[in-house]
């Protein structure tokens, strides 16, 4: 059981973002805006994951490679990815009210396409790094066009904002330390291979 979802939970994610997608359209009029968003977003992410990981794939083999990490078992880091996106996305599916959890997801989505255009410096086309076309065309769309209502419709606060951040990066973090420590590298050592990596002339 735990090798088959190893290998297939992308598969098996894409079938819960299908239904979460389905159910948002068929809902949509007596959805709050927020769950609508985030029903969009949820399908948005999963087609992202997809670009990263299977057509074209090869992100986290680009990264391994390029920043010198053992990536023993792909899926390993996939599920942990997973992991975070239902931390990320799917909690606050469920608390649309909640506007810290509904904003967090969208700042990821603001997030994505920088750092994809800045894992281009690793990429040895020099155009493109795996993740790029989903993250400009499908997530940022999404993003502002949500951040946008929230801000100009409904009441905030900068702690909401504040929450909003801390929520999306803690959950980041962890998840990324997750995948560094299981390859036997050290987190400092990782981000010195980025900083190499991103600003080498």
């Amino acid at each position: 059981m735990k090798q088959f979802l190893m290998k297939h939970n992308l598969a098996l994610f894409s079938l819960v973002a299908t239904c979460v997608l389905i159910y948002t359209l068929a809902n949509w009029q007596v959805m709050p805006f927020t769950q609508r968003m985030l029903g969009l977003f949820v399908f948005g992410i999963t087609l992202h994951l997809w670009e990263e990981g299977r057509f074209p794939g090869g992100f986290t083999e680009m990264i391994a490679e390029k920043l010198n990490f053992k990536a023993d078992d792909i899926h390993f880091g996939q599920i942990i990815t997973s992991c975070y996106v239902v931390f990320i996305v799917f909690v606050p599916l469920f608390f649309p009210h909640v506007l810290f959890l509904a904003i967090a997801p969208m700042l990821l989505g603001l997030l994505e396409p920088v750092a994809h255009l800045l894992a281009i410096r690793m990429s040895s086309t020099r155009y493109y790094s795996p993740g790029l076309v989903t993250a400009v065309v499908v997530l940022m769309p999404i993003s502002l066009y949500t951040l946008h209502h929230i801000a100009t419709h409904m009441e905030t606060h900068f702690s909401t904002w504040l929450m909003a951040f801390l929520y999306m990066l803690v959950g980041l973090l962890i998840a990324q330390r997750l995948v560094i420590s299981a390859s036997g590298m050290k987190y400092s050592e990782f981000l010195k291979n980025v900083r190499r990596r991103l600003f080498a002339k």
